[in-house]
């Protein structure tokens, strides 16, 4: 059976009260979805979060500086550029540099992106895996919040970024102490794994956990099982993959 879930009666939340609650309160966000499936304040939150981000790395770190870290972390990258002329390094180094800034200034859109196929896959697991009734606006609307420890994340790295951070130990895959895959300096398959157990991915992981069962009107088991089944696997192929691609 699934797990009852109560809609209270009123106007509902505002979307600032559904963000503050996001953190404090997270089954009172995700309820309130089941009353409107509005999502605009998290993505505009998330935007303006991303280009500050962007503008501070681009101020006191530099593309160039960030693609040099990219390379230090990437030994199957510093194998293939060796290969290379300086001709062929320097232009390879210039186009890394492009697609490292233009990803974030299309952050907005590569975000949504992603949101999109995640609550594609969440919705079609939960509803053809375990029978729920969800509305995919809905599923959509939850990942929106469940996600805004992300913009957390963003906003203490943009702070250390101003703060001084220093520029040769930043790096965008990795840009907080938050995973035990930070301290490890060594590049390899054991350090993409321990960088997956973040903090903050652990804290989205739990709220879309939450968030799906609610908005699925599922037990609570079947979105943790949901969630975290498909979180393992992106999981299992990221260390996969760089084991065998380095």
């Amino acid at each position: 059976m699934a797990e009852e879930v109560v809609l209270v009666e009123g106007p509902g939340l505002s979307q600032m009260e559904r963000v503050i609650d996001t953190f404090v309160a997270p089954t009172k966000t995700f309820t309130d979805i089941l009353r409107n499936a509005t999502w605009w304040l998290p993505f505009v939150l998330g935007t303006v979060v991303s280009y500050l981000l962007a503008w501070g790395i681009q101020t006191k770190i530099g593309w160039s500086q960030i693609v040099d870290n990219a390379i230090q972390a990437s030994p199957a990258l510093q194998t293939k550029l060796t290969a290379m002329t300086p001709q062929q390094v320097a232009l390879n180094h210039k186009i890394m540099q492009g697609s490292f800034q233009y990803s974030f200034y299309a952050a907005p859109v590569i975000n949504l992106l992603a949101l999109l196929i995640v609550s594609v896959i969440l919705f079609a697991t939960i509803n053809f895996g375990f029978g729920a009734k969800s509305e995919f606006k809905a599923v959509f609307s939850m990942a929106n919040y469940a996600f805004l420890p992300a913009s957390i994340k963003a906003i203490v790295a943009g702070i250390l970024v101003l703060a001084g951070a220093a520029p040769e130990n930043f790096t965008v895959e990795n840009m907080l102490g938050t995973n035990p895959g930070f301290f490890i300096s060594t590049p390899g398959a054991l350090k993409t794994f321990l960088t997956s157990l973040d903090v903050f991915t652990i804290w989205v992981v739990v709220l879309m956990s939450i968030g799906l069962a609610i908005v699925a009107r599922a037990k609570r088991s079947q979105g943790f099982i949901v969630v975290v089944g498909w979180w393992l696997v992106v999981v299992i192929v990221g260390t996969g993959v760089k084991a065998i691609f380095g």
